[in-house]
């Protein structure tokens, strides 16, 4: 019985993922094999202040420690780097007054090498983030995820966005280091030292978030994820970025754009659990990220147009 719940938790990331089935490329396709991806309640999308309601049930979450012993593996799924947790952690405080969620995963979703703008699978406010990490939990009323996941609300998934910083995050260069030793698919490495998940995440961040109910955002697309999103973002380095980007699928090719197109949010309720006046301080965040952004493309076409000059000059000369 025990080899039999062995071999099924090993088998849960090809089994979330159905590997064979599915790409990033064709994301319109994925509803012909797996009806779900054509719900009414799929994820991501994009989380709007003025589309969402106050709800004062909502509490701050706390992330604890249950079991310090479990070792932490990364592993390369051959769509994104996972870090298997195993149960190490317990979400409290999900849904009000209801059960804890236990940690199974991490992950991550990044865009293209070459852009450091899109990468998020949520938007916020309509804008993207370089790369978005998933906590993926289940609910304790379960065994383990593989029952979990077809139920709903069965599934709790904190998101968490990431932004450029010119300091590395110390808290995160655990993982980075390890990406190298996870290159290729299927491939797997066990850390010297656990990450600091809660000490990552931070008691302060879980504090503030949006709410609504949703889907996997992969194939088999299953309805049953209570979403958390945070709203505010962690930091990382260019340089940590880039070590998320030398992953490779499983024909060799550098994984990249993992991130689904947004979903309609339709009839479905977006809640809060802060006042107005956290957004209006996050807006202003924002308002700096994108005067930012605006001046580094500035300065691209100023360098692209004197790189033409120069050119130009060096061919009357010679």
């Amino acid at each position: 019985m025990l080899s039999f719940i062995l071999a099924a938790i090993l088998c849960i990331p090809y089994i979330i993922e159905s590997t064979e089935s599915w790409s990033y490329q064709n994301p319109k396709l994925w509803a012909r094999k797996n009806r779900y991806c054509g719900g009414r309640s799929q994820s991501p999308i994009n989380i709007r202040f003025n589309r969402s309601s106050y709800n004062t049930r909502l509490k701050p979450i706390s992330l604890e420690e249950r079991d310090p012993t479990v070792p932490d593996e990364v592993f390369n799924t051959g769509f994104t780097a996972q870090l298997n947790l195993n149960g190490r952690y317990v979400l409290k405080n999900v849904v009000p007054g209801g059960e804890d969620y236990i940690a199974e995963q991490i992950h991550f979703h990044w865009g293209h090498p070459n852009d450091n703008v899109n990468g998020s699978e949520h938007l916020y406010e309509g804008q993207s983030y370089p790369i978005e990490m998933h906590l993926v939990t289940y609910s304790s009323w379960y065994s383990n995820i593989l029952d979990a996941m077809h139920n709903t609300r069965a599934l709790a998934v904190i998101g968490v966005f990431f932004e450029i910083s010119d300091e590395p995050n110390p808290l995160l260069q655990p993982l980075v280091n390890a990406l190298k030793h996870i290159r290729g698919q299927d491939s797997r490495f066990t850390l010297n030292n656990s990450i600091d998940v809660k000490t990552l995440i931070g008691e302060n961040r879980l504090r503030r978030y949006y709410r609504y109910d949703g889907s996997l955002t992969t194939p088999p697309c299953f309805e049953s994820v209570v979403w958390t999103v945070l709203l505010e973002p962690l930091k990382l380095s260019f340089h940590q970025l880039h070590g998320f980007r030398y992953l490779h699928d499983k024909h060799a090719n550098l994984i990249q754009d993992t991130y689904r197109p947004i979903q309609k949010l339709g009839t479905r309720k977006l809640f809060r659990n802060f006042h107005v006046e956290n957004f209006q301080e996050r807006r202003q965040q924002l308002r700096r990220m994108e005067m930012i952004e605006n001046s580094g493309q500035n300065v691209k076409s100023y360098m692209k147009f004197i790189n033409i000059l120069l050119s130009f000059f060096m061919f009357i000369i010679y």
